[in-house]
C-alpha cells in the first residue's frame, strides 16, 4: 500500500490536494448556507418564507447527493445553456446538500436556546440581528459543534463520488492507477489510507475543540 503511494505520489498528491480543496470549499458554502437557513427557518414569522425554506431543505435532504450531482452537471446545463467545470459543480453540489443538513442541525440548536436569551438581548438594546450574531449564534455553534464536525467528516466520504463527473480526486486517481497496475487491492487500500488521514485530522480537531469547550465551561 505504502509502496503504491510512494511509486505514484505524483498522481496521489494532486488528487489528495484536490480532495482537501473540495472539502474546504464545500464546507465554507455548507456552513454559510446552513447557519443562514437554520436561523431563517427557526425565527421567521413569515409562513410563506418558512414553507419555501423547509421545501428547499426537504428537496436537498431527500434526493441522493449522487443524483443531485448528475442533475447539476448534466441536466441544468441543458436548461440554462451553459455548463460549469466538474470541480466547481462538485463544490456547489456538496455545499448545497451538506448545507441542508447543517441548517437542520442549526435550527434545532437555535430553538433549544431559551427564549429568555433573546429577551435579555432586546432589553439591552440589541437588534434582532445583533442578538443573533453576538449572543445566540455563539451558543448555538457551541452546542452543535460535534454534529457539524460529524457532517463535515461525512463530506470527506462524499468527495469520492465526484470522480463520476471527471474530478481527479483520490478515488479517481486510484482507479486510474488500477488501470495501469491491474492490481486493485493495494491501490484501493492506499486510497483508504489517504481518506483515513483526512478523517483522523478532523477527529483530532473535534477532540481539541471539545476540550477547549469543556475548559471554558
Amino acid at each position: 500500500m505504502i509502496a503504491i503511494i510512494i511509486k505514484y505520489w505524483a498522481v496521489f498528491l494532486p488528487a489528495f490536494c484536490k480532495t482537501i480543496i473540495l472539502l474546504i470549499s464545500s464546507a465554507i458554502i455548507s456552513l454559510a448556507i446552513g447557519i443562514s437557513i437554520g436561523f431563517l427557518r427557526s425565527h421567521n414569522s413569515n409562513q410563506y418564507f418558512r414553507i419555501v425554506f423547509d421545501s428547499i431543505t426537504f428537496i436537498f435532504r431527500g434526493i441522493p447527493i449522487y443524483v443531485q450531482l448528475l442533475i447539476l452537471y448534466f441536466v441544468i446545463p441543458e436548461i440554462v445553456g451553459f455548463s460549469l467545470s466538474p470541480m466547481l459543480t462538485a463544490i456547489i453540489c456538496m455545499g448545497l446538500c451538506s448545507g441542508a443538513y447543517i441548517s437542520q442541525i442549526m435550527r434545532g440548536t437555535i430553538n433549544s436556546i431559551s427564549p429568555g436569551q433573546w429577551l435579555a438581548a432586546y432589553s439591552l438594546g440589541y437588534s434582532k440581528k445583533r442578538a443573533f450574531l453576538h449572543i445566540i449564534l455563539p451558543q448555538a455553534i457551541k452546542r452543535a459543534m460535534s454534529a457539524i464536525l460529524g457532517e463535515l467528516d461525512q463530506l470527506v466520504k462524499t468527495t469520492s463520488i465526484v470522480s463520476t463527473i471527471g474530478v481527479l480526486e483520490i478515488t479517481r486517481a486510484a482507479t486510474n492507477i488500477v488501470s495501469i497496475e491491474m492490481n486493485p487491492i493495494p491501490t484501493y487500500l492506499a486510497a483508504a489510507i489517504l481518506y483515513l488521514v483526512i478523517s483522523a485530522t478532523l477527529l483530532y480537531i473535534t477532540i481539541r475543540i471539545e476540550r477547549i469547550q469543556n475548559a471554558c465551561m
